[in-house]
């Protein structure tokens, strides 16, 4: 679990990319579209009176912070222009 941590956090890195970003940028797409969703569902079962064991505040806080959590990691890993600095080096 660690060597997978560890695996995902050298890849947030700039300069860094998956081997198949295409298919990483779908499962993004796919996601997004997923959690956005369920997020609806959930607004329109309440809207209708079907009551769900979460509150509202709860839902919209859990499906926000998915799509950024998901999107932040996977824009980061899919393209070697953005990620976390590596170390700095002295420019002596």
């Amino acid at each position: 679990m660690f060597q997978k941590m560890k695996a995902v956090l050298v890849l947030l890195k700039v300069g860094r990319v998956v081997i198949d970003p295409a298919k990483w940028k779908r499962r993004q797409i796919s996601a997004s579209i997923l959690i956005t969703a369920i997020w609806a569902l959930a607004d329109t079962a309440r809207a209708f009176g079907y009551e769900i064991p979460v509150d509202g505040e709860t839902v919209d806080a859990l499906a926000v912070g998915l799509l950024a959590v998901v999107n932040w990691v996977l824009t980061l890993t899919t393209t070697d222009k953005l990620g976390l600095p590596t170390r700095a080096k002295a420019d002596a």
